[in-house]
C-alpha cells in the first residue's frame, strides 16, 4: 500500500524523518492481529540500517518509547487529531539521541571490561590462546557450559572444565543453576552491563 511505496520510494526528507514518519504510519495503520508494536520498532531500526545510518541494525528506540509510553501515544495520537508531525518527530529524534548517547556508554564499559578481563588472565597466567579466545567467546555467548566450551574450541571435556573452573575462580564466569551436573555459567559483568537501563 501507501506505506510501502513510501519506503521504497525516493526518500524527500533526512532519513532519521523519514524513519519517525514511517514508524507513525504504521502504528497507525496496525496491520497485523498481533506484534505490531515490536514490528513497528524493529522497523526503525532496519530501515535506518538499509538507509545505511548504521553500520549494524543496533539502535533500538524500545527502552525510551516504553520509558515514555503515556508521552509516545499522546504524540502519536496528537498527530491523528491535529496532523501537527513536528511535535512528534521531535519527541522522536529526542529518542534517537538518548538511545545513541546510551549506547556509547554502553559500549564504553564493554571495551573497559574486556581489557580489564585480558589483563586479568594474563596476571592469573590464564594466557593460552583458548583462554584468550574463550574470553573473547564470551561477549557473543555470555552463557556457557562446559560443553559448550569443549565443542567452540574442539578440546576435551576436561580441559574445557579446567578452563571454566579458572574463568569461576577469577570471577570471570558465575555458575548460575546451583547443581551438581549439567552447570550453566553466565559472564555476569557482561550481562549486568547489558541489562542496566532496561529495567522500569
Amino acid at each position: 500500500g501507501d506505506l510501502e511505496h513510501y519506503i521504497h520510494g525516493d526518500a524527500r526528507l533526512p532519513v532519521l524523518i523519514d524513519s519517525a514518519m514511517i514508524h507513525y504510519q504504521f502504528e497507525t495503520i496496525h496491520p497485523f492481529l498481533d506484534g505490531n508494536g515490536r514490528l513497528g520498532r524493529l522497523l526503525i531500526t532496519f530501515y535506518l540500517y538499509w538507509k545505511n545510518a548504521l553500520h549494524r541494525p543496533l539502535l533500538y528506540l524500545s527502552y525510551f518509547f516504553k520509558r515514555n509510553r503515556q508521552e509516545y501515544y499522546d504524540r502519536l495520537q496528537m498527530v491523528r487529531e491535529t496532523g501537527n508531525y513536528e511535535q512528534w518527530v521531535a519527541f522522536f529524534l529526542k529518542g534517537v539521541v538518548e538511545t545513541a548517547d546510551s549506547a556509547m556508554e554502553t559500549a564504553k564499559k564493554i571495551l573497559e571490561l574486556q581489557s580489564n578481563h585480558r589483563s586479568l588472565l594474563w596476571k592469573k597466567k590464564i594466557s593460552s590462546p583458548i583462554a584468550v579466545g574463550m574470553l573473547e567467546s564470551l561477549f557473543h555467548k555470555p552463557y556457557v557450559s562446559v560443553n559448550d566450551v569443549a565443542k567452540e574450541f574442539n578440546i576435551s571435556f576436561q580441559s574445557a572444565s579446567t578452563l571454566v573452573s579458572q574463568f569461576e575462580k577469577t570471577g570471570i564466569l558465575e555458575e548460575i543453576t546451583g547443581r551438581k551436573r549439567d552447570k550453566r555459567y553466565m559472564y555476569a559483568e557482561y550481562v549486568n552491563i547489558l541489562s542496566e537501563g532496561t529495567q522500569i
